[in-house]
């Protein structure tokens, strides 16, 4: 016991983190091969696949969630992903704090990774907030969704009631599962069900940091830092032009099969969940390739730091979208609202953005590998899905071979942790004292 206490003493918080995810992972996985966790039993694989999915809140699924499994490993799906968007460690270190037990600087260190933040002072008082804010909203969305599920289950209301805490978890958690087989399709134009998952998906993707600092503030826009600016409005940007690009690509392409107002509805709620639910009103692989590739586009941005989403995340792309700009004005910093985002902040989002093309392009690479014969197309789609913890596929999720699932869980496992928490885990970083003459190269 104390060897093992030694080499977790030893560590680097990076490196635990990874590891308690994949411990998570791995339990999720023999909880829902136990017999009473399924209706028919289910392949270790899948079972596999289905925990990573959950863990890593993605949404990707090769079985049938209602259908599949009993409603104990329903629960297992849940409380997996519930844990798996909210943290371990914070979850941990919260029911430290309720039993009076001291939080160590290691574990403040541990929950501020989880969490995306890089101070440490206060890290106990967000972690509260997070209970806090997570419990009210996910019982408000419950709530309001009841009324909905109830009108469908009148004789039923003790299943109405677990759809709605289980899909307004899976909203809030940006996690994409459904207890419907067609996931939402079912509510295509249903006002309540559509604005009530598509404002859990949002306030769970921009960030408790942003949401600590909101309520510190009082809300009051000239007393929020760049950060939190940055991140309400990119995500207030990539909403409203995401909306309104989908509805035109969609307009065009379904104008003879349903309604301007049908077309509305399915083009706003296409615009928020890439970004990154998987909850889908409408078959994706029915709109036209350019509509795919917008929400390709948003699947790989994703929410923001320190939120439930996964993807490069908001502040990333805003971050290479203003050096771009000011590149082509002439300008040497990257300036927004009148301030100027430091080099480091660039070069951690250049970081951010080599080292996830590399990933997503290696797992096509490897996808294409594993099955050649499926549409490379609807293989490209998945790896965007599942490196940005999405959930959204063009229906090959269930058909890939072993090795294939495997690529798969690779992926959401990535793409959750970040990839650049994973690389500083595995490489050991080094203090340069020193820097090399500096010469220009030709670029472009």
């Amino acid at each position: 016991m104390k060897k093992a206490w030694a080499f977790f003493s030893k560590i680097s918080p990076e490196y635990l983190l990874l590891l308690t995810f994949a411990a998570l992972i791995f339990t999720g996985t023999l909880l829902l091969m136990l017999p009473f966790s399924t209706t028919h039993g289910i392949k270790p694989v899948d079972a596999l696949f289905t925990s990573t999915s959950a863990a890593c809140v993605t949404g990707l699924i090769v079985v049938d969630t209602p259908h599949a499994f009993t409603l104990f490993g329903q629960l297992v799906i849940l409380i997996l992903i519930q844990i798996g968007g909210l943290g371990i460690m914070t979850l941990t270190t919260f029911f430290a704090m309720l039993s009076g037990r001291r939080i160590t600087l290691r574990n403040r260190i541990l929950v501020a990774n989880t969490l995306n933040v890089d101070r440490y002072g206060g890290i106990l008082r967000l972690i509260t907030l997070v209970i806090k804010y997570t419990f009210m909203i996910e019982s408000t969305g419950a709530m309001i969704m009841f009324f909905r599920f109830y009108q469908d289950f009148p004789n039923r209301p003790w299943y109405a009631l677990w759809q709605s805490i289980f899909h307004s978890i899976s909203a809030f958690c940006n996690a994409g599962f459904s207890l419907f087989s067609n996931n939402l399709e079912g509510f295509t134009s249903d006002p309540l069900i559509n604005i009530t998952i598509m404002a859990l998906i949002v306030l769970g993707g921009i960030g408790f940091a942003v949401i600590w600092e909101m309520e510190i503030v009082k809300f009051k826009w000239s007393r929020m830092s760049l950060n939190t600016k940055l991140v309400l409005s990119t995500t207030f940007f990539l909403i409203v032009s995401g909306f309104l690009l989908l509805l035109a690509l969609n307009y065009a392409y379904l104008k003879k099969r349903m309604g301007f107002g049908e077309i509305s509805w399915i083009s706003i709620f296409q615009a928020v969940t890439p970004r990154t639910a998987g909850f889908d009103t409408y078959p994706i692989s029915h709109l036209s390739t350019p509509a795919q590739l917008v929400i390709i586009m948003l699947m790989f941005i994703g929410g923001s730091p320190g939120s439930t989403a996964g993807g490069i995340k908001t502040t990333t792309f805003a971050a290479i979208l203003l050096k771009t700009v000011g590149f082509f004005r002439g300008k040497d910093e990257m300036t927004f609202l009148g301030k100027n985002i430091s080099r480091a902040s660039f070069r951690k989002s250049v970081a951010v953005l080599s080292l996830s093309l590399l990933a997503v392009f290696t797992g096509i690479f490897l996808l294409g590998i594993t099955d050649p014969f499926l549409p490379f197309k609807d293989e490209v789609f998945e790896v965007f899905s599942a490196f940005g913890t999405v959930g959204l596929d063009l229906g090959i999720s269930s058909v890939l071979s072993f090795w294939g699932k495997i690529v798969v869980v690779f992926l959401m496992y990535a793409g959750r942790m970040g990839i650049v928490t994973i690389v500083a885990a595995l490489i050991k970083k080094k203090n340069i004292l020193y820097n090399y003459p500096s010469e220009d190269v030709i670029i472009g």
